[in-house]
């Protein structure tokens, strides 16, 4: 009689449960950390890297991309009590002193709160001179300032909007935005940071086999190196020869015509002056009578003129008829050159006697990268004004 066995059936379950305990344990992997690094910071930065791609295109061709900034310009008479208040404020950050930097007074933020819809940041500082008081807002992709004239209480504000390309370029250099992005941008470049590197290693370990990837990985790293060991000559190619500033003098039918006096400076992003251009002013009257005119261009006046001893050579000369004249400004071509790169305004101001004034202003981008082309359109005491830097 054969004995009786009992055998117990396990489930499938039960036998994978079994199988899996059976087998020994896997030590985990690196490399699985690293791919998770790796797939988890390009999905962090994919974003921001396709944004830097494109704006660093329309960074390196900036010159190139034509844009039709949008000026808004409020000009308006300052009640007494602000005048006034102002007035005590200049009073007390002078103090026999020239200029000076400090904050608004409260009557002043006040009016403009309620006139301008939009409240003025507190821990911001205005600049202070004799004559004036200026404050700037610059953002990306625009600028907003004004400025006070404290002799007379007229309050002067552009706000100017350069466009979705400028305003792009701007997040691209961090500038004029605010500590928010800048740290934003810090995190990225970390970001991208670990997406590199892990990407190296990776590639490390998985190029076995495949002869042509470090051939790939030291064209990445010549190829930008040969790129700044361009020929001088090809550099200098691109570099401005000339500068040329067309002016027009309008006709105008007006019973008693004198010629316009004329002030072109450069001013930075500040706006203070930075080099006189041109001043066309009479300078064959007696006594030196005609030099007293010359405060009627108020803007430069105040920025150079007053302290200027005229004539300015090489700077100065006659007023011209009206027509169209080009003004070749080569000559300050090396003088430019030595300024900061930022951001500039060529200023060009009108005033005649028994007139008007007119005082426009241009846009450009120091170092200068040729071609240039910018120009503006005078209502009354100017015309067209277009300036051209060539590399010829």
């Amino acid at each position: 009689m054969c004995p009786i066995t009992s055998s117990t059936s396990q489930s499938p379950k039960s036998k994978r449960r079994h199988a899996a305990q059976d087998k020994p344990t896997r030590r985990k992997s690196g490399w699985r950390d690293l791919k998770a690094w790796h797939w988890v910071s390009s999905a962090a930065c994919l974003v921001a890297t396709l944004l830097f791609a494109l704006t660093g295109i329309t960074l390196n061709h900036a010159h190139q991309l034509e844009a039709s900034p949008s000026t808004t310009v409020i000009e308006q008479q300052l009640p007494t009590a602000v005048v006034q208040a102002m007035q005590a404020r200049q009073q007390q950050l002078l103090e026999g002193s020239y200029s000076a930097e400090g904050p608004l007074p409260a009557v002043f933020r006040g009016w403009y709160l309620s006139s301008q819809q939009q409240s003025l940041p507190a821990e911001k500082a205005a600049q202070w001179d004799e004559f004036e008081a200026y404050f700037g807002l610059p953002r990306a992709g625009g600028d907003l300032w004004f400025r006070v004239d404290l002799e007379t209480g007229m309050f002067y504000q552009e706000s100017i909007d350069r466009g979705w390309i400028a305003y792009f370029n701007d997040l691209h250099k961090g500038r004029n935005t605010g500590w928010g992005w800048i740290t934003m941008l810090d995190i990225l470049a970390v970001v991208m940071l670990v997406f590199s590197v892990s990407g190296l290693l990776l590639l490390k370990r998985y190029a076995k086999g495949r002869k042509s990837t470090w051939w790939w990985v030291a064209l990445g790293v010549v190829v930008p190196w040969l790129a700044l060991l361009v020929p001088a000559h090809a550099a200098q190619a691109a570099s401005p020869k000339q500068m040329l500033l067309h002016v027009e003098i309008p006709q105008l039918d007006v019973a008693e015509y004198h010629r316009p006096y004329v002030a072109i400076w450069l001013a930075d992003a500040k706006h203070q002056r930075v080099a006189d251009l041109a001043v066309w002013y009479d300078g064959k009257l007696a006594n030196k009578e005609g030099e007293k005119w010359l405060k009627d261009m108020r803007q430069w006046w105040r920025r150079s003129g007053r302290m200027a001893t005229m004539p300015i050579d090489g700077v100065t000369g006659a007023t011209r008829r009206p027509g169209s004249h080009n003004l070749n400004l080569s000559q300050f071509l090396p003088q430019l050159a030595e300024l900061p790169p930022g951001e500039y305004r060529l200023n060009i101001e009108a005033a005649r006697e028994v007139g008007g004034r007119e005082h426009l202003q241009l846009p450009i981008t120091l170092p200068l990268q040729a071609p240039v082309s910018a120009q503006v359109q005078g209502q009354h005491e100017l015309g067209l004004i277009k300036l051209s830097v060539t590399a010829q």
